[in-house]
């Protein structure tokens, strides 16, 4: 008879098994493959592996000393602090960006303004020179630098009305670079920026208030309100933007890209074709991963037949 001191020890993968039923009872994961993930990437990060060797070594026992570690990364996740805040990092269009409070976490649907960003910069008429490129609400950079790193011709103007973003994304630019070709910026929307914008990428906070009070805990008590909370219809920064555009926009081809909350797109594409008041814009709107209609682009002086679509 095998006495209880004589039973193998739970396998690594048993641990974690526990680890992610507890995360979903928390309601700290959308179903059991995210909470499966969740554990893997705490797990990880308290025993020093990449997710892959720790699948691979789900088999064997677990380390004692990550596993006081993990409990006390888990206890953290089961308190609703953001995953990403607690790694310290998030992954963000093939980059590892360093994210933390006092700075929003990049979410995949983000990526959508990159590549749409990305196809405006490379059929702009200038492509062959500089293409001046801004990116309005940067938090960690990770769009500014996602879009320097892919457009070798984009000198890029970052700008933040947070300091304590703004912080993150040096951080980020130091790492990832490229340094020379990424200028950093504190103030209003496009207030700061001084010479003329070929391109403008904007994700701007559009969640409306009534809608930011009754978002998860993780968001709405970790991650910044003025980068979230667009005010009472989602729309006001939208509308202060719109104000600004005219000014700082090239008297040649420009493009004008912004990312949008559920049922924003109709009446942001209409604000920004006000605002860049020319004559023949073509607009269009992209879907993210999940068919959301995520990105509105509206473009001015591009060749005939150049991506954006007349009325899209």
């Amino acid at each position: 008879m095998t006495r209880p001191a004589d039973r193998p020890a739970p396998t690594l993968r048993a641990r974690l098994q526990a680890a992610s039923q507890r995360l979903l009872g928390a309601h700290c994961a959308d179903d059991l493959d995210d909470a499966r993930l969740q554990a893997e990437l705490l797990y990880g990060e308290a025993a020093g592996l990449d997710r892959a060797r720790v699948i691979a070594a789900g088999g064997g026992a677990a380390d004692p000393t990550a596993l006081e570690r993990l409990e006390a990364l888990l206890l953290r996740r089961l308190g609703h602090e953001p995953l990403a805040y607690i790694l310290g990092w998030r992954e963000f269009y093939g980059l590892r960006f360093e994210v933390g409070p006092g700075c929003l976490v990049p979410r995949p649907e983000t990526e959508t303004l990159v590549e749409a960003g990305l196809a405006a910069i490379r059929e702009h008429p200038s492509a062959r020179r500089v293409v001046r490129v801004a990116d309005v609400g940067t938090g960690s950079g990770a769009v500014a630098l996602a879009v320097a790193r892919h457009a070798l011709i984009a000198k890029v103007i970052a700008v933040d009305v947070s300091t304590g973003a703004l912080a993150w994304a040096a951080r980020n630019r130091r790492r990832l670079g490229p340094m020379e070709r990424v200028v950093l910026l504190a103030g209003d929307l496009l207030e700061p920026i001084a010479e003329p914008l070929d391109v403008v990428l904007a994700n701007l906070p559009y969640i409306p208030t009534e809608e930011f009070e009754a978002l998860p805990d993780e968001i709405r008590a970790s991650e910044p309100r003025l980068a979230v909370d667009g005010g009472e219809d989602g729309l006001d920064p939208f509308r202060r933007f719109a104000s600004q555009l005219p000014e700082h926009l090239a008297d040649g081809p420009v493009a004008v890209l912004m990312e949008v909350g559920a049922g924003q797109a109709g009446t942001v594409t209409d604000l920004i074709v006000d605002a860049v008041g020319r004559p023949e814009t073509t607009t269009a709107v992209h879907r993210d991963l999940r068919g959301s209609r995520r990105v509105v682009e509206v473009r001015a002086g591009y060749p005939p037949g150049a991506g954006a679509a007349p009325g899209g």
